[in-house]
């Protein structure tokens, strides 16, 4: 029974994950995520360890820096649900003859729409705005020896980076959600366009019918009859 409840909850896992994908929380407290750090560097090696440790924090503010560039490129996607809604509801307006299409553009609209606002939310939050960990003059304004100076910056610049470390891999997870429910976006607009293409080559549009005019008195000189009809 517990086998058949496991295996259950791993495939109901896996179409929730299909339709709507979602991160795996982790309770970590990120404050027992920062280590205190004891150096063992030679003397000789402080000035290039400094120099390796400045281009990590460095790394980690690109990675930043392209989270972001890639979170904005996807605020846009919202324009394209916007047309393609629009158009639907143009043609449910045109044409209320033809239901089951109506319906399928409508549920597909629907959809999309869902889908977009999760990747423009999931982008949004990639774009929220947190406290980083700089290098200030407070830091760089110590006193002490050249050995001490590069030990203390060298302690400072890790300790900053593990500090934001925690903040821009949450960064990371926002925008790899926004990338999942993009992706699903793009393939409901790839079956929104293709049922259009099969309403417009099989989809059989009815001419309408004009009623012909019948009176229902025909006026004479002398009375007026009722019309007949032949």
């Amino acid at each position: 029974m517990k086998l058949l409840v496991y295996w259950l909850k791993k495939y109901l896992k896996v179409i929730r994950e299909f339709f709507w994908p979602l991160l795996d929380r982790v309770n970590d407290d990120k404050t027992e995520n920062i280590k205190s750090i004891e150096l063992r560097i030679n003397s000789v090696n402080l000035s290039k360890a400094l120099d390796l440790e400045f281009k990590i924090s460095q790394s980690e503010n690109e990675r930043r820096n392209s989270i972001e560039s890639k979170a904005s490129s996807f605020i846009s996607t919202i324009s394209i649900t916007t047309s393609l809604v629009v158009a639907s509801n143009t043609f449910t307006i045109g044409n209320s003859e033809y239901q089951i299409a109506i319906q399928c553009f409508v549920t597909l609209s629907f959809i999309l729409t869902l889908y977009t606002v999760r990747t423009v939310w999931f982008s949004v939050k990639a774009l929220a705005r947190k406290g980083y960990h700089v290098i200030d003059i407070n830091d760089i304004n110590i006193s002490g020896g050249e050995d001490d100076y590069y030990r203390s910056m060298i302690l400072r610049l890790s300790k900053y980076t593990q500090n934001n470390e925690p903040i821009i891999n949450e960064k990371v997870d926002n925008l790899v959600l926004a990338q999942e429910y993009y992706k699903r976006a793009i393939v409901i607009i790839c079956i929104y366009a293709l049922s259009v293409l099969i309403f417009c080559l099989f989809g059989k549009i009815k001419p309408k019918v004009e009623k012909e005019f019948k009176p229902k008195y025909v006026i004479t000189s002398s009375t007026t009859t009722p019309a007949t009809s032949p």
